[in-house]
């Protein structure tokens, strides 16, 4: 049984926890401006609240928190109660103008991070891909972790879907042959008429690098990339 509770000395009464509670556990005292707790029993430990706690004011007990925490059945079926089905306002793919807007609008924001990303890091780049796509893999609750290489590839094409379209080829010295058909990167690449090969498709190939080198405990090692209008592909050393 996880049992939480509030440091009322410590609590600055911001209400980021009743906020940020996917299942209401919290409520807010206005006449002693904090937070209480009023449904214990509905904690499952997702330390949203802690997380977001700017004074280190909640305390959980009973918890054991695991690093692969949004894999675990009970963490999944707990928070499968939490999701609610419904259609969306409107399509995005299927809308023409929506789509464009939302391409213009991504470029904007995708552009602007690699230019920062660029001029504070350098030749940095790299580790930055490879550090969100770790962070990706231990993060995303759709999913039990993968037994090996294989099934990390099936997630993958599935997770990144339909932003990349991935394939996957073994090849006979152990290495990996990545396809890239269809591409949010190149798509952007060509609205905005960039070369490819540039900031963007640097930190893409290094964070399926690091989704996938985390979720098998490997190491993809880049040893040639071909990037064209119609497709790119990656030949990858896999190094355990």
């Amino acid at each position: 049984m996880i049992s939480v509770a509030v440091d009322e000395k410590a609590c600055v009464g911001c209400t980021l926890c009743v906020e940020a509670c996917p299942t209401q556990v919290f409520g807010f005292d206005d006449a002693r401006e904090v937070a209480v707790v009023e449904k214990a029993q509905e904690c499952f430990g997702c330390l949203s609240c802690a997380e977001i706690c700017p004074a280190t004011a909640l305390r959980h007990e009973g918890l054991t928190r695991s690093p692969c925490f949004h894999h675990d059945p009970y963490a999944l079926n707990l928070a499968g109660r939490l999701v609610t089905d419904g259609p969306l306002p409107f399509n995005v793919m299927a809308d023409p103008k929506a789509r464009k807007q939302a391409l213009d609008d991504l470029s904007v924001r995708l552009l602007s991070v690699a230019v920062v990303l660029k001029d504070i890091v350098g030749t940095g780049l790299a580790p930055v891909g490879l550090m969100a796509g770790r962070s990706l893999a231990t993060q995303l609750p759709r999913y039990q972790p993968p037994k090996d290489l294989d099934g990390a590839l099936a997630l993958a094409k599935a997770e990144f879907s339909p932003a990349w379209d991935l394939s996957f080829t073994a090849r006979g010295d152990g290495g990996l042959g990545i396809e890239v058909g269809s591409c949010a990167v190149r798509e952007l690449c060509s609205l905005e008429n960039l070369p490819l090969g540039g900031a963007l498709c640097v930190l893409f190939y290094n964070y399926l690098a690091g989704y996938l080198g985390r979720m098998v405990k490997c190491q993809m090692k880049l040893a040639k990339a071909d990037r064209g209008a119609q497709g790119c592909s990656y030949e990858v050393a896999v190094l355990r």
